[in-house]
């Protein structure tokens, strides 16, 4: 199946079928394929990255999964747990793995998502329930505005 996945190596794909098994979904050529091009990235990609990753990996763009399946792929691997989704300011809805609990950090300047360790934000969290009335859970995806350091250094 590697053979078939754009960018795929056996090692990523083995990994990735593991994943996808853990949560309960089949091993599809797009569904790995899609993975393998947001694992490495440290953030997030919009449908139209992700489809530009997979083009790029592959000299036969028969052997890429057309747009509409990518959008197709990432819904599901949402709905399923593995992807989270994010929105950035400029409404594009931007997708990241959904590994470990993390808040993010959007720059309102260029885009730039920074990842956040929950743990790095529980007390805030806590302080938002205690405040709020709300029944936050730990997943509550806090999302943060303002500018990244590259940002803040040109200014």
């Amino acid at each position: 199946m590697a053979g078939q996945v754009p960018g795929g190596d056996s090692h990523a794909v083995g990994r990735i079928g593991e994943l996808l098994r853990t949560h309960g979904l089949r091993r599809t050529v797009p569904r790995i394929a899609v993975l393998v091009a947001i694992e490495p990235i440290k953030g997030h990609l919009s449908v139209a990255d992700i489809h530009q990753r997979l083009l790029e990996a592959t000299a036969d763009d028969a052997h890429a999964p057309d747009l509409a399946t990518v959008y197709r792929t990432v819904t599901t691997l949402v709905e399923h747990g593995v992807l989270h989704a994010l929105t950035v300011e400029s409404g594009t809805t931007t997708y990241g793995l959904a590994k470990d609990a993390h808040h993010h950090a959007v720059c309102t300047r260029c885009g730039d998502v920074i990842e956040i360790p929950a743990s790095r934000l529980a007390r805030a969290l806590r302080n938002a329930r205690a405040a709020s009335s709300f029944a936050l859970s730990d997943e509550a995806g806090l999302t943060l505005h303002g500018l990244c350091p590259r940002c803040q250094n040109a200014q």
